[in-house]
This record gives structure tokens, C-alpha cells and sequence, in this order.
């Protein structure tokens, strides 16, 4: 058995015009950007968007909260699971809910 040795595929790319249209992209992206951000309002803009997403992500978390708290005690209620399922799920719950209620806010600030 020999092995052949394959000298230049017909659709090779060279890193060194991956690099070229990498840094293109990224020139391209500063230039644009300052001006893309004033145009759609600037910090004040994404910071009310940034609020409005964080009221509507924890509401949307409690109301799952309560679903699943919800299912949980029917089927304790049907006697299809033991009441102490339901307190380990209550625990659960409140370990996510502190996880995105106390420390999402401490990373985000520790960030802003």
C-alpha cells in the first residue's frame, strides 16, 4: 500500500486572507459603530432596553416558578407524589430564583 501525497486542493483558503477579512470586519464594525449607537439613541436607549428586559425575564421566571410549584402540589394532592417532593421543589425554586434575583444583579453591576 503507498501513500499519496495530495500537493494543493483546488478551493484552499490561506489563513493569511482569513486574517485579512477578519480584520476588515473588525475595522469596519469600529467605524460603524459610534454612529450606529447614537442613531438608535445612544446609552440612555439601551440602558431602558436593558430595564424592560430584566422586568419582563423575572416576570416571565415567576410565573414558571408558580406553574411548576403548582404541578408539583396537584400531584401531591393526587397522591402521585410525596409532600416531601414538594418541599424539595420549593427549594429548588428558591435556590434558581435567588441565583437570578441576588447574583445576576451583583455580576451585572459588577460589570456597569
Amino acid at each position: 500500500m503507498k501513500s499519496v501525497q495530495l500537493n494543493g486542493y483546488p478551493f484552499r483558503i490561506s489563513t493569511q486572507r482569513i486574517e485579512t477579512g477578519l480584520f476588515q470586519a473588525i475595522t469596519l464594525g469600529i467605524a460603524i459603530g459610534p454612529e450606529l449607537a447614537f442613531a438608535g439613541g445612544g446609552l440612555d436607549s439601551a440602558t431602558q432596553g436593558a430595564l424592560t428586559f430584566k422586568i419582563w425575564l423575572y416576570s416571565f421566571l415567576g410565573v414558571c416558578a408558580a406553574c411548576v410549584l403548582m404541578w408539583k402540589g396537584a400531584e401531591c394532592w393526587a397522591d402521585r407524589a410525596h409532600w416531601s417532593e414538594f418541599i424539595t421543589m420549593c427549594g429548588k425554586v428558591a435556590a434558581v430564583g435567588s441565583v437570578v434575583g441576588v447574583l445576576a444583579p451583583y455580576l451585572w453591576n459588577m460589570f456597569s
